[in-house]
């Protein structure tokens, strides 16, 4: 799920959902922060994609699913 001003932010930034996506999954740096926010990072070729996100649990679902709510989505030259 991704909250209304990260999609802003994704649009503005012209990162496809197929980026987020593969940030989410497959980042090169994830970190827990103290505030119960995740960041994960990747680059891709001469840009680099930060997704700020939140863990929840599903309803219902296999014991190791979580989703993740995206609340912010940013981009940085490298």
């Amino acid at each position: 799920m991704i909250l209304p001003q990260a999609e802003e932010y994704q649009a503005l930034f012209s990162i496809s959902l197929k980026q987020v996506l593969e940030t989410l999954n497959h980042p090169d740096t994830r970190e827990g922060l103290t505030t119960g926010r995740y960041t994960a990072e990747k680059t891709f070729g001469t840009h680099q994609v930060y997704v700020y996100y939140y863990r929840t649990l599903p309803l219902h679902g296999q014991e190791d699913e979580t989703y993740a709510i995206v609340d912010f989505i940013g981009y940085a030259e490298v």
